[in-house]
């Protein structure tokens, strides 16, 4: 790979950057490598259950090294969605924190049935009951906005965990209707809005990440180039087995 192509790197979080809440091996030697060749880095992430602030506290706890307005996850782009489109009444299904996050930005939020418009988000702690009213909300709303449809994502010691899609696709099936907008990866949102910020082209940024489906497919859509971080190598990307390889690319 060339170095020189590249302006912006976006780091994937869960799987590349960490396993939970344990940092992985070479993480920060990577990100030091980026920045010593005077190359911008960014943290992408699907996760939808902390506050954009809450991760960075996160990543500086874990002794990454980051600033705050290089995070961007599912939740506070699903917010500048909201936001753009100037949507009010939004009913969110999900986590406190991206309620809170919403609030942040100023945007009214009506936890009640005759909200007129639904946010998805990932939320563990969803029940059938909390499912109901989702489902009833999205049954009458003019705009409903999903922060991702993720299957899956690596939890604490790599093991796979149910994602944004479980609570996604339910709501979607029962209400016969699919979402207006879905943020996260592997829509291009992420890397249109840095775009916007930094002025770099699509394809000067590389997208570093562990899951194919989300964000390897993202930087084939929008042009970017790419690293997988897998076990299995694949002939149309270029493959590591961990992000402290990635640096011998170049």
């Amino acid at each position: 790979m060339d170095l020189k192509k590249v302006k912006a790197v976006l780091f994937d979080l869960d799987g590349t950057i960490y396993y939970g809440s344990k940092r992985i091996d070479g993480a920060n030697e990577t990100i030091r490598f980026f920045r010593d060749n005077e190359i911008r880095v960014y943290f992408t992430t699907n996760n939808s259950t902390k506050t954009r602030k809450q991760i960075y506290n996160n990543l500086k706890g874990m002794g990454i090294d980051c600033k705050l307005d290089e995070i961007l996850n599912s939740g506070y782009l699903a917010a500048l969605t909201a936001k753009k489109y100037e949507l009010e009444d939004i009913y969110i299904f999900g986590s406190p924190n991206l309620l809170e996050e919403f609030k942040s930005q100023g945007i009214k939020v009506c936890q009640e049935e005759n909200a007129q418009n639904l946010l998805i988000g990932y939320d563990p702690a969803m029940t059938y009951d909390g499912l109901a009213v989702a489902l009833r909300v999205a049954l009458h709303a003019r705009c409903i906005i999903a922060c991702n449809r993720e299957r899956v994502f690596p939890g604490e010691d790599a093991k796979l965990m149910p994602g944004c899609g479980a609570m996604t696709a339910p709501i979607e099936w029962c209400a016969n209707r699919e979402c207006d907008y879905v943020i996260g990866k592997p829509n291009t949102l992420m890397i249109d809005v840095l775009t916007e910020m930094t002025g770099i082209s699509r394809k000067g940024f590389l997208v570093i990440g562990d899951t194919y489906e989300s964000d390897i497919v993202m930087a084939n859509v929008a042009g970017a180039m790419a690293v997988l971080i897998s076990d299995t190598p694949r002939r149309d990307v270029p493959t590591v087995a961990s992000i402290a390889d990635i640096p011998k690319l170049f």
